[in-house]
């Protein structure tokens, strides 16, 4: 059972009990409910995997091996040299690396030019947990609202500074049915004038779904660092946007919900390429 799991389960129950909002409540509720059915599937995996097997003792294994090689050495067959068998599985490695690659679902267009942030007017604040190496439970404060904070190490110091005073926060969203559920720490300023709140929201539009589709690294993999980002969307722009095409958002925010209130056509890399050529 992945402690990164559990820990995550346990952060969010003590939200939860620290939660006043019925809508950001019911959320928390949801998520708890999906990581314990996911702690169970994997516990079930866990032991049936530690079942004992019907496997070959590698004694047996050894002896069948070498009663091989010496069938082949008594019909002529020269026996293969660590250099010879390393050759062979080369190849095959490669192959299979090849047909894993292929599997893959290949990326939508526009791949490489996605992000999602905001700069967000609020106040850090920080909820110790007892123990050492636990790591303390972030969340800005926004509008009578509290949003969860992730705060990665190399943030850790920066963060603590900035602590229980009005900043500018620079973070990554999730979005989900046009809530804010949490944000990703990327940096503070003062808030000034010069300084505005600012969102920046670039993806794919999926009409089957009704998502953006950030992705903010063509490199990583392409399952685990899509962002699926569902603001609400106005019908006026719904009815500009189209399937599988690149755009920029115009978000607006009250409270802790945000919406789509404006979209601009996005040159993908590939249109830009063959704009370019031509």
């Amino acid at each position: 059972m992945p402690s990164a799991t559990i820990d995550k389960l346990n952060q969010l129950k003590v939200q939860l009990e620290q939660c006043n909002n019925e809508t950001a409540a019911l959320l928390l509720k949801r998520t708890i409910a999906k990581l314990e059915s996911q702690l169970q599937i994997e516990q079930l995996t866990t032991g049936s995997a530690k079942a004992p097997s019907k496997e070959i003792p590698k004694a047996s294994q050894a002896s069948t091996k070498r009663q091989s090689t010496d069938q082949d050495q008594a019909k002529g067959k020269p026996k293969a040299t660590p250099q010879q068998q390393q050759a062979t599985k080369t190849p095959q490695a490669k192959s299979k690396q090849r047909k894993q690659r292929n599997k893959r679902q290949p990326l939508l267009s526009g791949n490489g030019t996605h992000r999602a942030w905001c700069r967000l007017p609020g106040i850090i604040r920080v909820q110790e947990v007892e123990g050492e190496k636990e790591r303390p439970n972030y969340f800005l404060e926004l509008d009578g609202h509290q949003i969860p904070l992730r705060v990665k190490h190399r943030f850790a110091k920066f963060t603590k500074a900035a602590l229980d005073r009005p900043l500018m926060v620079k973070c990554y969203p999730q979005i989900i049915d046009g809530q804010i559920f949490f944000t990703q720490f990327a940096g503070a300023i003062e808030v000034t004038p010069e300084k505005p709140e600012a969102w920046v929201l670039i993806g794919v539009w999926n009409a089957h779904k009704q998502r953006v589709l950030v992705q903010r690294d063509q490199k990583l993999d392409d399952n685990r660092r899509i962002l699926q980002h569902s603001p609400l969307i106005s019908k006026e722009c719904l009815e500009k946007l189209e399937d599988r095409k690149l755009y920029r958002f115009e978000c607006q925010r009250k409270g802790v919900m945000v919406t789509v209130v404006g979209v601009e056509a996005v040159m993908s890399e590939a249109e830009k390429s063959d704009q370019v050529i031509s």
